[in-house]
């Protein structure tokens, strides 16, 4: 019994100690919605972009429901940077609004895309009014 224990607790130790896996990803576009593809989220939530400071447009593939928006809106409200997310699986968008005097660049939001499962197609950066 004794040595079960100490078995267990070296392999716990070497678990611990081993380094973090690289970032993975996961691609929502070949997931199957269809378990919830009449149900309906909620709507975006926080100012509307349009009134923020900077507005932010990424185009992204793989956006297909609601479910993949709300994950999406998760992970952008998140960020200190951000005001509002509003997410057009429509347009294939994702509209972010800053706060005033915060910035994000492209990378990061590229990264936090991806790190959604979802693909960036281009960003565009315009003033808000």
């Amino acid at each position: 019994m004794k040595l079960t224990k100490t078995a267990l607790s070296a392999l716990a130790l070497s678990l611990l100690a081993m380094p973090a896996p690289a970032e993975e990803t996961m691609d929502h576009s070949k997931m199957d919605h269809s378990a919830h593809a009449g149900m309906e989220m909620p709507a975006d939530t926080g100012a509307d972009p349009a009134m923020s400071a900077q507005t932010v447009t990424a185009k992204v593939n793989g956006l297909v429901c609601d479910f993949c928006a709300q994950a999406v809106r998760k992970v952008f409200k998140k960020q200190e940077a951000v005001e509002s997310v509003k997410v057009d699986l429509d347009n294939g968008e994702i509209v972010l609004g800053l706060k005033a005097g915060a910035d994000m660049d492209d990378e990061t939001i590229g990264k936090l895309i991806r790190k959604s499962g979802y693909s960036l197609v281009s960003i565009d950066r315009g003033d808000g009014a």
